[in-house]
């Protein structure tokens, strides 16, 4: 003789003693629940898990992180180059620095002091011609010198002008650049070194946890399982004839094995296509007919509602006038 599983007939008693009722005395179906699976944007192995299977968490604390040796590194790089982006603008900003002014400012006093000497040698050297001392090649070489001198005057003045402005706008255009993708590269960093540590995006109770310490998780791949109250909803079926009766934001009385008195939800969806009865709430009278899906999401998100619970509803102003 074939064993019985003596848990599912547990779990089908509610629903088959219900579904032998009259029809249009409620609504049969099940708890069903919409899990966040947390889980990390790169893999990386797991330094810690902070939670274990039904802990409580309050949205934003840590539930795991990940080994964030790499992504440290990373964001230590990007800072430093920041940094050096920033230096550069700077230094194209303000110009030369003064040591090099103060060198060109020599060059140009040593030009002026050549120069204060030129001018007097040429005299010197039209005098000697007329006395036939010298030749006119040293007029001309005299003369010569102080053309140079002058020049060189010229050039170091303009050099220390220059040195004295700021870099070209376009070079000071293109280190603000630098600047600006540098400071967006670090902001990557340090958005990929914070997503090492993964936290809870709601509260809820921690269902389950796939991963251990010291294990690769893979990215995308969940490290737990989260099941935050607003989640849960009840997944109830109505007969096709009936459907029209409920309507969106409709109250719903809620009852099931070991829930509180007075539970209710409010209905928030209803199907537009119809479907068989689903086999966990098959019944004599139900059997293979026409039901039409109903979402309604309980009142009390503290009532301990459990995913899979065979539960029965019905209106409220049903309720009232049966009683």
């Amino acid at each position: 003789m074939r064993k019985v599983n003596l848990t599912l007939i547990g779990l089908l008693a509610l629903p088959l003693a219900a579904c032998d009722q009259p029809a249009g005395t409620g609504l049969l179906g099940y708890v069903e629940a919409d899990y966040i699976y947390a889980a990390p944007v790169s893999g990386g192995r797991i330094a810690e898990v902070a939670v274990k299977r039904g802990d409580q968490v309050r949205e934003g604390d840590t539930l795991f992180t990940l080994d964030p040796t790499e992504e440290t590194a990373k964001r230590d790089g990007a800072a430093a180059a920041l940094a050096e982006a920033k230096a550069k603008l700077a230094d194209l900003q303000t110009g030369e620095r003064p040591e090099e002014l103060a060198i060109i400012q020599a060059q140009l006093d040593a030009a002026k002091a050549s120069l204060t000497l030129s001018v007097p040698r040429i005299q010197r050297r039209q005098q000697m011609v007329k006395q036939n001392i010298v030749g006119v090649e040293d007029v001309d070489s005299a003369q010569a010198a102080v053309l140079e001198d002058r020049g060189h005057i010229a050039e170091y003045a303009a050099r220390l002008a220059a040195a004295k402005l700021p870099g070209r706008a376009e070079q000071i255009n293109a280190a603000a650049q630098a600047v600006a993708v540098a400071q967006a590269e670090l902001a990557a960093a340090q958005w990929a070194l914070d997503q090492r540590a993964v936290a809870a995006p709601a509260a809820g109770r921690i269902e389950d946890v796939y991963f251990r310490t010291g294990e690769q998780a893979n990215a995308g791949a969940p490290v737990l399982q989260l099941l935050p109250p607003a989640n849960l909803k009840l997944r109830l079926y109505v007969p096709e004839p009936e459907v029209g009766r409920y309507k969106i934001g409709e109250k719903l009385s809620v009852a099931c094995d070991g829930c509180a008195a007075s539970q209710t939800a409010t209905i928030s969806f209803i199907a537009t296509a119809a479907e068989y009865t689903p086999p966990v709430i098959y019944s004599r009278e139900s059997r293979a007919k026409l039901v039409y899906l109903i979402e309604a999401r309980p009142d009390d998100a503290s009532q301990p509602w459990h995913p899979g619970q065979p539960v029965e509803a019905q209106p409220i102003a049903a309720t009232a006038s049966g009683q």
